[in-house]
């Protein structure tokens, strides 16, 4: 047997588990199992593909047996946990089988069980269990009345516990689902004599990066305070484990500890936050001479980084070989007739850092000033943080009282051109190499003198309305075990958003996820194209009367979210399409560690795709299980990891950017559960971008193992719990859905990605216009052979005829299943 490919690369693991993913994993892609349900909505659950069944009782039992052993548990060795891994992987082959009666449900003879075994390569993974313990896994594996306990083994029935442990946690859709009884029994037959207990948090709201920040956050206190340990990640909360029952009351002083533990997790969670280059370009220069700081970047990076990106950004500006405009040179000359220096009006190096000082006085002096820190105006208390002489700020200050000049109008505070000078004075006498970190230095040094407390008041001044917002965020959405906080002061200063939409035009609600807020200023929630990329069209709810798009209202929250994606995203294209991943059922620590770091970290903003090749690709996954000669030419596992290639290629290796997720360079150990992918290209209509986006986001959901909702929003209206099938598409997608179909349950994802793959090709064989492709979807909804057509179309306008013999399988493939109400029900090859 020939070895497939693995996607999860070479990262070091526990050995038993790195042996799974490099020697059986790669074989479940090859038979077939990513699109075998082992739990299916036709049966009233939510889909679950054998494949990441398997791979979820795997790492979950893996991961038990980790940190089991903290508690006083029973530490399985290797060749233990090997074999359980083993008789794991094969023991829901009765799933594989035609229908049976359920009498008959478990009568499965010991050759079949070989078949599977040699198929699967677990003979050679777990050498020492005989075919005999491999059938008694089959057949005894559920404690169920028609299970056949009667061919068990010894060794079967000293593994048997952790077999069926393993399948409980594969097999729970939710968090509150891993922590039920069943679960807890399973917990005391595998480790008799210990005191295990299951909880677990959920957080009823799912946005993004802020979300799996808030879980890290919720999960550390957690572990801090009362000894849990993180078994499962779902996403939306956590499965822990701990020793006895520990009763948690979510209460003023748990919500303080994870808002500070999350505001501190953030600053460290991306490099970003520390690079004081990286926050200078998120300061946008006003024509009123001074910089804008985000609340956002107060709350993530704290005010002393931000001093310091303030004086970079402000060297940057004063350049020496720029000439200033009319009004700049004006005014200094203005001054240089009123005070004891010479301000060099000829340059933009005064300017520059005027901006400087003018930021500093709004972001820093003022909230002193304002919080009664000292009895001295704000011009005095800048001018002495600044070491400005003193015959200068005495002058200044008889300048403030001169009629004939004002240096206030139009909110523009020109004594900053006098302080500038004195930077770059100073910074020339000193012989300053670093001119950024000597201004911040001297500043800090001068706060700190002025009173220790400084920077809890300037903190406050910008992110006081964010805490009030985030504990009653957290309040309102944190469950523990499934116990709610009890009504705090933050969560009863919400507005109603129910009341905000019927008494009050346009009232305080959130547009993305219609939340309330604690503020009494709507302008509060008033965010700026900038941030999120979208205005008032995107709620297509323009009033009649409005003379322009209003900036959208958007949440506290929602905006952490947005800026966050700010960092860890390159992509701000407008009107993009959002893959929001949700894990099929849950990701353990390392199965995270894993995602994040050998497939998540692919999608960059500079990767590239090449969607012919990606599609072509996608089409033999779709039919390798149907074609057997397909499947041996060219192996699944190899098509997978050919996906992800073509999605993800180096820049110089042709294609175009169109997919990247959110959260680059952000700290997986940081936060864990939700992961967004955005698709973007150049449109050449809606119907063509909708097709492309669907498709390539469903393509790279599939071959990742996750399952997906895909929408125009980029924060999602539901979470993986509020629907059951493999993928589900949001209503906006009304040009599409008729090919995809609204909801995509796992047995037909198959046959619409494989469609979907054979347009493209068919398409392209016609012409690389992207544009076409409307008109495509129209042959496929309308002709009853769309395949046959287009490929006759192809042919006559080739000029050899030759496109006829490579393109008959996805022709054939159209025809069959092009029209999703004639998509047929699939089939797994292995039975055949």
């Amino acid at each position: 047997m020939s070895t497939p490919e693995s996607i999860w690369g070479n990262r070091d693991t526990h050995p038993v588990l790195a042996q799974y993913l490099v020697d059986l994993d790669p074989y479940l892609l090859d038979i077939g199992w990513s699109f075998e349900s082992a739990k299916s909505v036709e049966y009233g659950l939510t889909d679950q593909s054998m494949l990441n069944h398997v791979r979820n009782g795997v790492f979950a039992i893996v991961r038990l047996n980790d940190i089991a052993p903290s508690f006083g548990a029973h530490e399985l060795s290797d060749d233990e946990l090997r074999k359980v891994v083993a008789l794991f992987t094969v023991h829901d082959l009765h799933k594989l089988r035609d229908k049976q009666g359920i009498d008959e449900e478990y009568d499965i003879n010991v050759d079949k069980v070989a078949t599977l075994v040699d198929a699967l390569g677990v003979g050679s993974f777990a050498p020492d269990l005989r075919i005999e313990t491999f059938h008694a896994c089959a057949v005894d594996h559920a404690n169920t009345w028609n299970s056949n306990p009667e061919h068990s083994t010894r060794t079967y029935d000293q593994l048997r516990p952790y077999v069926r442990l393993a399948d409980a946690f594969a097999s729970c859709q939710t968090p509150e689902s891993a922590t039920v009884e069943r679960n807890q029994k399973g917990l005391e037959v595998a480790y008799p004599g210990t005191d295990l207990e299951l909880q677990h948090h959920t957080l009823d709201d799912v946005k993004g990066v802020f979300t799996n920040l808030l879980s890290g956050a919720v999960s550390n206190v957690l572990k801090e305070r009362f000894g849990y340990e993180r078994l499962l990640i779902y996403q939306d909360g956590c499965v822990y484990l701990t020793s006895g029952y520990t009763e948690v009351t979510i209460d003023d002083e748990l919500i303080g500890d994870v808002y500070d533990r999350l505001q501190s997790e953030i600053g460290d969670s991306h490099p970003a936050y520390d690079d004081h280059d990286a926050l200078a370009d998120n300061l946008s220069t006003q024509s009123q001479g001074f910089y804008t700081i985000n609340d956002q970047d107060f709350f993530y990076a704290g005010a002393r980084n931000l001093l310091y990106a303030v004086a970079v950004k402000a060297k940057q500006d004063a350049d020496p070989d720029s000439d200033p405009t009319d009004s700049m040179a004006e005014t200094m000359e203005s001054l240089n007739e009123r005070l004891p220096i010479d301000i060099d009006a000829t340059t933009r190096v005064a300017p520059g850092y005027a901006r400087l000082v003018y930021t500093f006085k709004r972001a820093f002096v003022d909230p002193l000033v304002d919080a009664g820190l000292t009895d001295e105006d704000a011009l005095t208390v800048t001018c002495r943080l600044f070491d400005v002489d003193g015959s200068v700020l005495d002058r200044l200050q008889e300048t403030r009282d001169d009629e004939n000049i004002d240096l206030t109008a139009g909110g523009k505070w020109d004594y900053a051109y006098a302080v500038g000078q004195h930077v770059a004075d100073r910074a020339r006498r000193d012989h300053w190499q670093d001119v950024p970190g000597e201004v911040a230095k001297l500043l800090i040094t001068n706060l700190d003198a002025l009173e220790e407390g400084w920077e809890d008041i300037v903190m406050d001044a910008h992110t006081g309305q964010f805490e009030t917002e985030i504990r009653a965020y957290i309040g309102d959405t944190l469950r523990i075990s499934g116990k709610a906080s009890p009504p705090t002061a933050e969560m009863d200063g919400l507005s109603d958003p129910f009341e905000e939409h019927h008494a009050t035009r346009r009232g305080k609600t959130c547009t993305f996820c219609n939340r309330g807020t604690t503020s009494n200023r709507k302008s509060d929630m008033k965010a700026p194209k900038s941030l999120t990329t979208l205005q008032a069209g995107y709620s297509n709810r323009i009033p009649a009367d409005a003379g322009q798009p209003e900036k959208l209202l958007v949440c506290t929250p929602c905006q952490i979210e947005f800026s966050l994606r700010e960092t860890g995203s390159s992509r701000r294209d407008a009107g993009r399409i959002f893959v929001h991943l949700v894990p099929d059922y849950f990701y353990t620590p390392t199965m995270w560690d894993l995602y994040s770091d050998e497939i998540f970290a692919r999608f960059t903003g500079e990767a590239m795709t090449r969607i012919g090749r990606l599609a072509s690709a996608m089409f033999d996954i779709a039919t390798a299980e149907e074609d057997c000669d397909r499947r041996v030419e060219t192996k699944i596992s190899k098509s997978v990891s050919t996906v992800l290639r073509e999605a993800t290629r180096a820049e110089d290796g042709g294609g175009r950017s169109m997919i990247e997720q959110l959260q680059n360079g952000f700290d997986p150990s940081a936060g864990f559960g939700s992961q967004t992918l955005s698709f973007y290209k150049p449109k050449d209509n809606e119907t063509e971008f909708q097709f492309f986006g669907v498709f390539v986001g469903l393509a790279v959901a599939s071959t990742m193992g996750l399952r997906a909702y895909v929408s125009q929003s980029p924060i999602p209206e539901v979470r993986g719990r509020d629907f059951s099938e493999m993928v589900r598409l949001d209503a906006g997608f009304t040009t599409v859905n008729e090919f995809y179909g609204r909801e995509i349950p796992l047995s037909k994802l198959r046959t619409r990605l494989g469609a979907a793959a054979a347009l493209i090709q068919l398409g392209y064989a016609l012409a690389r216009d992207d544009a076409r492709f409307a008109k495509y979807l129209r042959t496929v909804r309308n002709k009853p052979l769309p395949g046959s057509y287009l490929l006759k179309r192809a042919v006559l306008d080739s000029d050899d005829g030759g496109t006829s013999r490579y393109l008959l399988e996805e022709a054939d493939y159209l025809d069959r299943y092009g029209n999703l109400t004639n998509d047929a029900d699939t089939t797994t090859a292995i039975n055949k």
